[in-house]
């Protein structure tokens, strides 16, 4: 662990550029875990009508309460110790609250994203829900409408899709519907030709690749895994899936608040999951670029 101590400190950082947590988006509002690391979900099912006979009575119907239990199974935990003189030293480099604000910037709230995306996007591959494709500006409005068109059922206030720069810059250019442009301001033009919406279904474009993936490895952080895709655009029905943090805490103690020695400590440990509703599963849809060919 290398430590710059000051010399001239400008006050300047060169960070990493991150995008906010967007997953956020597909949070469920209210779980009641209750004490427990799985909860059930039920699924209550009827049979249909059946003819009806005028010299008989009423046909029996057959009724069922079905559960599933979904378990709880990411957790994930970090801490960092910062000696005083190394705070002192630095100019205040190391503070804490600048090392929690990088953590949760730079490493918590993208590797949230990763994993979701991941989860849903394997969902829906096992599921048939899938394909492996080139868009170009010739077929990509026509694949993302495609992939919308049976999860419609769900509502499109209720839909997500979360598309790539790539196939945003696509979709903005693409030669399957027609676009006219005015400018009727005086002095300075601002131009937006990014698609928010399709047909009532809001487009969350992801600029940061990294996290859009089907597949991660999470030993450290999260790095894509040897096998994992890179995502074209992925349709979320929110009904579908459950996603909630059951426990995060997050400590910060002074010199003297902790027997680590003298510096300061701080923790955060996040517990939390993604769960696809057994039911509803036809809820998500992924388009994956192909796999890279070798050689």
């Amino acid at each position: 662990m290398a430590i710059n101590y000051v010399k001239k400190n400008s006050g300047l950082f060169d960070q990493k550029v991150t995008q906010e947590t967007l997953t956020s988006l597909i949070e469920t509002p209210n779980v009641n875990w209750v004490g427990a690391k799985s909860f059930e979900v039920t699924t209550l099912t009827t049979s249909g009508f059946k003819n009806h006979s005028r010299n008989k009575g009423f046909n029996t119907g057959t009724f069922g309460n079905d559960k599933e239990t979904y378990t709880l199974g990411f957790d994930r935990d970090i801490e960092f110790y910062v000696d005083t003189m190394d705070v002192d030293e630095t100019n205040e480099d190391l503070a804490a609250a600048k090392i929690s604000n990088t953590f949760i910037t730079e490493q918590s709230g993208p590797e949230v994203d990763a994993y979701r995306f991941s989860k849903m996007a394997t969902a829906a591959i096992e599921n048939g829900k899938t394909d492996s494709e080139v868009l170009t500006v010739e077929n990509v409005y026509s694949k993302i409408k495609a992939a919308i068109l049976p999860i419609r059922k769900y509502k499109p206030q209720n839909i997500v899709v979360y598309v790539s720069s790539e196939t945003m810059d696509l979709l903005e250019r693409s030669k399957e519907f027609t676009r006219n442009i005015t400018n009727q301001n005086v002095g300075v033009t601002a131009l937006e030709s990014r698609i928010t919406s399709i047909d009532g279904v809001l487009l969350v474009e992801v600029w940061d690749i990294d996290r859009f993936a089907t597949k991660f490895d999470f030993t450290e952080g999260f790095v894509k895994a040897a096998d994992g895709l890179d995502i074209n655009f992925l349709v979320v029905a929110k009904p579908a899936v459950i996603a909630k943090a059951k426990h995060n805490a997050v400590f910060l103690f002074a010199p003297g608040q902790h027997t680590g020695g003298d510096g300061y400590l701080y923790q955060n440990r996040l517990y939390h999951d993604l769960f696809i509703l057994k039911q509803q599963k036809d809820g998500l849809y992924v388009s994956t670029k192909p796999a890279p060919t070798e050689g």
